[in-house]
């Protein structure tokens, strides 16, 4: 049986715990199709997972990853409409951090058409976390003032783009200076910083939230009457398993909302995981339908932070967790036979 290379993690810690292994190459089975990965996407989900805490992940071990851009080249018994050669995009719960994956072919999407592979790597989940959150969540509606916040990361430059080309006033809420020039580019008619959120008390119809802690509670503050937040993320999150104080903090700044005084200031708190799409095809479809004809109609590309090469695997979490990136990290390339 061939061999391919891969990050199996057999074991939670810091980056240094991702190591390039050799494993089998698995066979498409009946519903599924082989990929030839070219470039992988790289997810804070994925630091979670590798540092066990992140609840949807596999018992170890298994290969970390999320999605992948590339090329089927095995077909499975039963599957139709699908073909070796076929540039797809995968998303999944896991197995993406290898040469090759094997997933259920409706977990194969169709690439966007122009984009390159790495773009495609960028696009899946901060763009379908961002639409879902934005347009089935929020129920966005042109003349929104729209904030989001963590702006200047993956799923936070998604939200900028889709925002504004949808027709939105929109305010990109940052951590640091250095990133508020990079928000105007994507549409953003105003660049903050999170402490300046409180100025907008009252003032926004619609939220995305991906950090927590005070920028959650000062966001859901910022919200006009009819106003929607839209939890999709946790980006304060520092828990320590061995750190008590962490525990207590996490708990803290878990975002939480209390029905009483939603209703007196008619506002409405939601959340959402892409996790369970995948197991609901025909929704999973028409979500993906949606936004690439969406993105392909204002012409919208990923913004990618960062490439790394496959063989540093562990300097891309470095990245993502130093918070120096703005839009996503990739890996690639990733196999050699491309």
């Amino acid at each position: 049986m061939d061999q391919l290379r891969q990050y199996l993690l057999r074991r939670h810690g810091g980056p240094a715990v991702l190591a390039l292994s050799r494993g089998p190459s698995p066979s498409a089975g009946p519903g599924e199709v082989g990929v030839r990965v070219s470039a992988i996407g790289v997810n804070y989900a994925e630091i979670l997972s590798r540092k066990g805490l992140y609840g949807w992940a596999p018992k170890l071990p298994y290969v970390p990853g999320m999605e992948a851009a590339g090329v089927i080249d095995a077909v499975g018994p039963g599957v139709t409409g699908r073909a070796v050669g076929e540039s797809v995009v995968v998303g999944t719960q896991f197995g993406c951090y290898a040469e090759r994956v094997v997933v259920p072919a409706v977990r194969a999407l169709p690439a966007v058409p122009g984009y390159s592979p790495a773009e495609n790597a960028a696009f899946a989940v901060n763009y379908a976390t961002a639409w879902v959150a934005l347009m089935e969540m929020a129920r966005l509606r042109p003349t929104d003032r729209v904030l989001v916040t963590a702006a200047a990361g993956g799923v936070g430059t998604a939200a900028v783009q889709l925002a504004a080309a949808f027709g939105c006033d929109v305010t990109g809420a940052v951590g640091s200076e250095a990133k508020r020039a990079r928000l105007a580019p994507l549409g953003a008619r105003q660049a903050i910083l999170y402490e300046d959120i409180r100025s907008k008390a009252n003032q926004l119809d619609v939220v995305l939230e991906l950090v927590g802690g005070p920028v959650y509670r000062d966001a859901l503050a910022s919200l006009a009457p009819f106003g929607r937040l839209v939890v999709a993320g946790f980006a304060s999150l520092h828990l320590q398993r061995w750190n008590p104080w962490s525990w207590w903090k996490t708990w803290r700044d878990i975002p939480r909302a209390a029905i009483g005084d939603l209703a007196l200031a008619s506002r409405g708190v939601l959340a959402t995981h892409l996790g369970y799409l995948l197991d609901d095809p025909p929704r999973l479809l028409g979500v993906w339908r949606d936004l690439t004809a969406f993105v392909e109609r204002h012409g919208i590309r990923p913004v990618i932070g960062a490439t790394v090469p496959f063989e540093r695997m562990a300097d891309a979490h470095r990245l993502i967790e130093s918070r120096r990136c703005v839009g996503k990290v990739v890996v690639s390339p990733v196999s050699s036979e491309q």
